[in-house]
């Protein structure tokens, strides 16, 4: 998601010391780690928002038979065709 050359910005974030105790005895990229898990969850967002507008797409739509969709692929593959 992030390119190479993409610009960096910092983000804080406020965690317990203890937290931060534990964290610095484990050989770990907490930066990098972090990045990833944020740009994970984006990902989840962004697609559980893409599936809850097409089901609303879906539902005001009605159903659609399986012969007005062949016929749709059809015309789109002589309009692409011819």
């Amino acid at each position: 998601m992030v390119g190479l050359l993409s610009r960096l910005v910092n983000v804080s974030v406020k965690v317990p010391e203890e937290v931060r105790r534990l964290m610095k005895r484990v050989n770990v990229n907490w930066s990098e780690y972090l990045r990833q898990v944020i740009e994970a969850k984006i990902r989840e967002e962004i697609a559980k928002e893409a599936a809850e507008k097409l089901d609303e797409i879906r539902r005001r739509s009605g159903e659609v038979s399986t012969e007005e969709i062949v016929k749709w692929i059809r015309e789109d593959r002589e309009k692409s065709l011819g």
